[in-house]
């Protein structure tokens, strides 16, 4: 067995050796700290943001409807016996499109014209013995009640020949409802009957649009709505007509945003003689919203990266970056719509080598 002497021996050399050890590695850690890099300078290249007049326009995605969209609707019944337009079909406005029977309005007719006939001979019976009653009344010889029987005799001839008047005015209005016309001059979108089929008052006829001019309806960004002015022009293109451009003009403008996509609707009437334009149709619109100013770097100082638009700010010889939203290009400027202030200084070079708080050196583009 070793002596306890020796024992105390061997951990003393141990311990002698872990701080040699310790002491070694604090030393490399002192001279790794010595030669560990701090960030490099970057010499760039900046601009300052600043706000410049442009023309404005705006680019939207819009769609076409119907200017007018009607459901015609029968005002009396009976069987349909003769269709004048079907599906497809352009019509004018009061054209004859269908005719229901009208063998028993004619007879209505018919009935109402004798009522008012036997109504107005009365009229004319009672009027005379009233004429001669007033004579009478002058000379003394009728009296009092006997003329104020004849005058209310003439009273209720009066209001039966007006009755009768207006009964055969309804009579003929009901024969007139027979032939149903256009209200406004368009294009058949859908025909509902078939001929001989009975119909109802208010039964569903014919489904009736107009396409010319045709209603075009397109969001307009809330940041481009207080320059919207009814009278505006517009352009727009379509994909069924490759190349072919067309031109309208603002004629409505919603009341309020539509809070969901802090957009306001627009709506604009283009001319479409020939019915190339289709309600339903998607356009791509350009608008031209006049003069306006708007704060602009220049393009080269954007980095986009994952959709993300950024900047880099430089402060005080530091890079910050900045996610900024831009909008217009124009002769190698960009504008930015929010994440800048005007006066604020940009680098617009080296942006794809910065990173936030890299320290650079700045020189201001001419």
């Amino acid at each position: 067995m070793q002596s306890r002497p020796y024992q105390y021996a061997l951990v003393a050399v141990l311990i002698g050796l872990a701080a040699s050890l310790m002491g070694c590695r604090q030393a490399a850690d002192a001279e790794v700290d010595k030669v560990k890099p701090t960030p490099q300078t970057i010499t760039v290249s900046a601009a300052v943001a600043h706000v410049q007049a442009l023309q404005r326009e705006a680019e939207m995605q819009g769609a076409l409807f119907a200017r007018e969209n009607a459901i015609v609707s029968s005002e009396v019944e009976g069987a349909i016996a003769e269709i004048d337009a079907d599906f497809g079909d352009t019509v004018k406005a009061g054209q004859v499109m269908l005719r229901i029977n009208p063998r028993e309005y004619q007879l209505r007719v018919g009935t109402a014209q004798a009522a008012l006939n036997q109504a107005r001979a009365r009229l004319a019976n009672s009027s005379g013995r009233y004429r001669r009653a007033q004579e009478l009344k002058n000379e003394g010889t009728i009296s009092l009640e006997q003329f104020d029987q004849l005058a209310a005799a003439l009273g209720v001839d009066q209001a039966d020949v007006e009755a009768a008047e207006k009964a055969l005015e309804l009579a003929r209005k009901k024969l007139s409802d027979t032939e149903i016309r256009a209200p406004f001059s368009g294009s058949v979108q859908q025909r509902m009957v078939s001929l001989g089929e009975y119909v109802a008052p208010g039964k569903q006829l014919y489904q009736l649009i107009a396409t010319d001019p045709i209603k075009l309806r397109a969001p307009l960004p809330e940041r481009l709505v207080p320059l919207a002015r009814v009278g505006m022009p517009m352009r727009l293109t379509i994909d069924a007509q490759p190349g072919a451009h067309y031109t309208g003009a603002i004629t409505r403008i919603a009341p309020a945003l539509d809070e969901s996509t802090r957009t306001m609707l627009v709506e604009a009437e283009v001319a479409n003689p020939e019915h190339e334009l289709k309600p339903g149709f998607f356009a791509h619109v350009t608008m031209n919203l006049g003069r306006d100013t708007a704060l602009f770097v220049p393009s080269s100082a954007v980095l986009r990266y994952a959709g993300v638009a950024r900047v880099f700010v430089i402060d005080h010889g530091v890079a910050h970056t900045r996610e900024v939203t831009t909008g217009t290009i124009a002769g190698g400027q960009i504008e930015i719509i929010r994440g800048l202030k005007e006066g604020e200084e940009v680098a617009t070079s080296e942006v794809d080598r910065l990173a936030d708080g890299t320290p650079v050196d700045s020189r201001k583009q001419s």
